[in-house]
């Protein structure tokens, strides 16, 4: 009968156990010492080798002649335990004996002294799984447990554990499995079961693994049978994965403010079976990439090939960093939204016409690129909208002022408005300013990089994008720094304050307007269309 590897090559001793060494090391210590606990606890993630580690220690606890902490494999014990004919280690599955009189049953059968071997070992997988009412019985017997019984708890999501469970028990945390540790392992069962793995195929399979090498050598399993030469193409094609290109045009097309683009991505992936959910979290991955390639951690939990870390770095210049959290947190929602029954596809495609609205094209240190007026046209900047006097003190980043009479289009420098003067004139030092922000804020800068301000009286208005402006009025310390780079720059105190725009309905922009119509003939459609 065939065995999948991950049976055949399941560690027999603590030693071929990959990745866990800090733990392996602990636990036969204390078999060596003598000093062994009556409970523990194994955490961590699918995979990982808790179940494993916890028949190792089983098996040497009860082994006659134990070899520096390690099971010999070779006495009577050791060989009943592995072929399953002596029952005084007894493996439960607590996701389905999660009642009270499966514990119960367990309670009464441990008084009772082991048969062959010198501790009968209840190993409990899943055990998070346990009612309440169970988990009550099982405390009982934890709290004062007979001297011939040993209880190894494991479980995948630990928060689910009671705390006067985990007070009574030696916890061990099994971390998530290096990629380079998982490739060294598969080209070791591949090299013994005559497999042809190329490099690049086992780190796209340790990738797909997620930390996990049971899942690993299952992935490699099913590569195999279908060809003894497993290259990067085939491990694709059987994993069910594509070239993640496509998650760099979804971030070009937003970056561009390309809707119709963006949705003409969602239905050809929808036309290759790519599932939605699915999608919008490989989204919020991918920012999330970008987000700490951005701040030089790219280091931090991620297996990246050599030509996706180019890829990452050159998109990290093109997207600010704060667009890159914007887009995770939208995403995020759609995700939510998606899980409570909604279309999938259509809420993940209202997040890309939200994040097509809100995002900028800006690169770092490059200006953006604006409409330019007819040489003879003069300059005349749009009229802001109104303001309400107040006697309180203003916000650090308050609503834009309309003023009373035409705006006047002479440069700032000439003569210093008044405090209640109305008229908008361009500011003079914002060039300034943009370039002070380079030095001390680049994160400002980079919001600033393209945008225009013009004086009213005593107040700058910046004519910025929309998530600059939601950026400015939700952080404080920020806008309180743009006032100081501003009074550096002018040798002047200014408040500031958002430029308003007229609605023109004839300047929309070609992208705008296509995303606009398509929000239409959804609203048509009868599909519920949310405004932000």
């Amino acid at each position: 009968m065939y065995h999948a590897l991950y049976r055949k090559y399941r560690p027999k001793v603590f030693g071929d156990v990959f990745g866990q060494e800090s733990v392996t090391t602990a636990l036969k210590n204390q078999i060596k010492s003598g000093r062994i606990g009556h409970a523990y606890l194994f955490t961590g993630t699918r995979g990982t080798g808790k179940t494993t580690c916890a028949k190792i220690f089983a098996k040497a606890v009860n082994c006659l002649s134990p070899r520096d902490g390690e099971p010999c494999g070779e006495c009577e014990i050791c060989r009943g335990l592995e072929a399953g004919s002596i029952l005084d280690v007894v493996e439960i599955d607590a996701a389905s004996n999660t009642g009270i009189d499966d514990i119960r049953a367990l309670r009464d059968e441990a008084v009772y002294t082991p048969t062959n071997c010198r501790y009968k070992v209840y190993i409990i997988d899943e055990v998070h799984m346990l009612s309440n009412s169970a988990f009550n019985a099982l405390l009982k017997i934890m709290e004062e447990p007979p001297s011939h019984v040993i209880f190894i708890l494991a479980t995948t999501e630990i928060q689910k554990v009671p705390a006067t469970v985990l007070s009574r028990c030696q916890r061990y945390d099994f971390g998530r499995i290096q990629p380079e540790i998982i490739c060294r392992r598969l080209e070791m069962v591949a090299k013994q079961e005559q497999i042809e793995l190329s490099t690049p195929a086992a780190e796209l399979i340790a990738q797909l693994a997620d930390g996990a090498l049971r899942d690993a050598l299952s992935i490699l399993d099913t590569c195999a049978s279908a060809q003894r030469e497993v290259d990067e193409a085939l491990v694709r094609r059987m994993a069910g994965v594509t070239d993640k290109g496509y998650l760099f045009d979804f971030s070009q097309a937003i970056t561009a403010q390309d809707a119709p683009r963006a949705i003409q991505l969602v239905a050809e992936l929808r036309q290759r079976s790519i599932d939605m959910r699915r999608l919008c979290e490989e989204l919020i991955t991918h920012y999330r990439t970008v987000m700490l390639v951005g701040i030089g951690a790219d280091e931090l939990g991620l297996s990246l090939s050599a030509e996706d870390r180019a890829r990452y770095a050159a998109q990290a210049k093109e997207i600010p960093l704060t667009a890159a959290v914007s887009a995770m947190r939208t995403l995020g929602d759609c995700l939510d939204r998606m899980s409570r029954g909604t279309d999938p596809r259509i809420e993940l495609e209202l997040a890309l016409f939200a994040l097509c609205g809100a995002a900028q094209p800006v690169i770092a240190g490059q200006p953006a690129v604006r409409q330019a007026a007819p040489a003879s046209a003069p300059q005349t900047p749009p009229q802001p909208a109104p303001v309400q006097q107040a006697s309180a003190p203003q916000p650090a980043f308050s609503q834009a002022a309309q003023p009373a009479g035409s705006p006047n289009p002479s440069q700032a420098g000439g003569s210093a408005a008044q405090e209640g003067d109305k008229t908008v004139q361009p500011c003079g030092f914002w060039q300034q300013v943009i370039a002070l922000s380079e030095q001390q804020d680049p994160m400002v800068h980079g919001f600033l990089v393209g945008s225009n301000a013009y004086l009213q009286g005593k107040r700058v208005l910046i004519d910025g994008s929309e998530l600059f402006l939601r950026f400015m009025k939700t952080n404080k310390d920020s806008a309180q720094r743009l006032k100081n780079l501003i009074e550096q720059a002018s040798g002047s105190h200014y408040s500031i304050g958002p430029y308003q725009r007229q609605p023109v309905a004839a300047e929309k922009e070609k992208g705008f307007a296509k995303a606009e119509e398509t929000l239409r003939q959804l609203q048509e459609a009868g599909v519920p269309v949310e405004y932000r």
